[in-house]
């Protein structure tokens, strides 16, 4: 369960390597509840967690197949990563953070998670059939080595906050004739309010797809 779903709740069991706490929405529990490491760690990573709706639709365009290798860049809470862990078990993923890193292992223990820069260690990785881009630092440095290592009919997803790395990634797809299409996602949540519902809009995303 992601920690975004454990705020919302308002009774939950959370069971981790570290710690079960059983808890409600009160002070002592909750500052109990934030000195488990994992969920510490988790808290603290930077950048946004990717929203489980968006998730839905990623990999939808992705289609991954069971013999397909994903490599998830960026790979932040593991979310993605145990998304894609569904359809395939030839899991790998990249992140700078060693807490992202170790976040990811945590949530998919059969996957391959590398702690460095992207271009260093794609190199190394085996042929991709898939790819989810959830970063965009040095990415018009990167990005040639993912196309380096795709197999053909590889699909490539990007997942990005602002509109001008939307840009950047479809230009840099369409430089090398593989760009797909553009999309803005945008996710409301309802809510109670006055004895009715409401809708909560969630900050948008783009996605940009590829397919070599």
């Amino acid at each position: 369960m992601d920690f975004i779903q454990l705020s919302r709740s308002k009774e939950v069991c959370l069971t981790s390597a570290y710690a079960s706490i059983y808890f409600t929405r009160d002070k002592s529990t909750w500052i109990k509840l934030i000195s488990v490491p994992f969920i510490s760690n988790f808290m603290k990573l930077p950048g946004t967690t990717t929203q489980e709706e968006n998730i839905h639709i990623a990999m939808g365009k992705l289609d991954i197949r069971p013999s397909n290798v994903f490599l998830d860049l960026g790979c932040g809470s593991g979310a993605v990563s145990l998304a894609a862990s569904r359809y395939t078990d030839r899991i790998y993923g990249i992140d700078v953070r060693k807490d992202a890193v170790e976040a990811s292992k945590s949530k998919v223990p059969g996957g391959v998670f590398l702690c460095g820069d992207a271009s260093d260690l794609l190199p190394e990785l085996p042929r991709i059939d898939r790819c989810f881009i959830g970063v965009t630092r040095q990415i018009e440095v990167f990005f040639p080595k993912i196309l380096e290592r795709a197999v053909p009919d590889c699909v490539i997803v990007a997942n990005l906050a602002r509109i001008v790395m939307a840009s950047k990634v479809t230009e840099l797809m369409k430089a090398c004739g593989i760009f797909q299409e553009l999309l803005h996602v945008q996710i409301s949540r309802g809510y109670e309010l006055a004895g009715d519902f409401a809708l909560k809009p969630i900050n948008p995303i783009f996605m940009v797809v590829g397919k070599c």
